[in-house]
């Protein structure tokens, strides 16, 4: 039913809309002033504040303004954070897309590497949830991650027993490590037929502001050359470098137990860029308190500490 008011064919809900409206703006307000912004009459603008100051959806305070009531404060629609499931898919099609090759964005899950993938053509890319898991040594993905993961976690994947999967998959905790050195010293890892024969790879990381990754995105190179790299590599680590700044409301908390893996905890530093003495002293630094506590072989050296490769 339509009351009274400067405005015909308004009814009293749309006159309470209209005042709630004004009252989310901010600040306190005067009758006079919501009866000016919402085009009502003063005697109806007060009536109906009169009505809802009685309820927790309006506060009168005692100057005779009106604000927010603590129920009206609680109905502010605040956005979901992003998040890496609805995130990631995006990030990998503008790099398929960009790049004209498949692509994989990984998380470290009870021991392995939960994943999705995006090739270039039409086909829509998978999501997650989803049961595909990949080995951690073996690819690039997992060697990006290990990279920059505690060094404790990777000690535990060293320790763990790595299976063969073609020739020239690393099975010993030495090759792993000088792995993962290298991918430190880079900031980017690369595989090399490990998994497949026919599939080679380079990854880099999606790091937090402590500077651990969360996930890593792959890209399946035909080869491994320099000038594959150079053409590949400044396109992925722009990729993972945008994926963390939206990711950056985001925190997350790394589980130093290999079989518990990332959850969600906040964002970044940044892979891929130049050392310089500094960054090579901090990859000297992590290599090796990668190598502590690793049990050396017959010949009384650290399994780990064999050159870079």
């Amino acid at each position: 039913m339509a009351g009274n008011s400067g405005r015909p064919g308004l009814t009293v809900s749309s006159k309470i809309a209209a005042i709630l409206l004004a009252l989310t703006t901010g600040g306190e307000h005067t009758l006079s002033a919501l009866a000016a912004h919402t085009r009502l009459p003063v005697s109806t603008a007060y009536r109906l504040l009169h009505d809802l100051a009685s309820s927790p959806i309006v506060e009168r305070t005692a100057d005779r303004r009106y604000r927010p009531g603590p129920t009206l404060r609680g109905l502010a629609l605040t956005p979901d954070p992003p998040t890496l499931d609805i995130r990631g898919p995006l990030a990998l099609q503008d790099l398929a897309t960009a790049l004209q090759l498949t692509v994989r964005l990984g998380v470290l899950k009870n021991g392995d590497i939960a994943y999705i993938e995006k090739t270039p053509d039409l086909v829509p890319g998978t999501s997650f949830p989803n049961r595909a898991r990949l080995p951690v040594h073996a690819t690039a993905l997992g060697k990006a991650l290990l990279a920059y993961a505690p060094a404790v976690v990777v000690q535990r994947f060293a320790a763990g027993g790595l299976a063969r999967f073609t020739e020239y998959t690393p099975t010993s905790s030495s090759e792993l490590y000088r792995a993962v050195v290298h991918a430190r010293l880079h900031g980017f890892a690369t595989s090399d037929r490990e998994l497949n024969l026919d599939v080679r790879g380079v990854a880099a990381p999606v790091l937090d502001t402590g500077g651990v990754a969360t996930a890593a995105i792959e890209v399946h190179v035909p080869d491994l050359d320099p000038a594959t790299l150079a053409s590949v590599t400044p396109a992925l680590i722009l990729a993972t470098r945008a994926l963390a700044r939206e990711l950056a409301p985001i925190t997350y908390r790394f589980d130093a137990t290999p079989r518990a893996g990332i959850h969600p905890r906040h964002s970044p530093p940044e892979a891929g860029r130049s050392q310089g003495p500094a960054g090579a002293q901090r990859a000297h630094r992590a290599a090796c308190t990668l190598r502590q506590d690793v049990p050396a072989d017959d010949t009384g050296r650290r399994r780990g500490a064999g050159g870079s490769g």
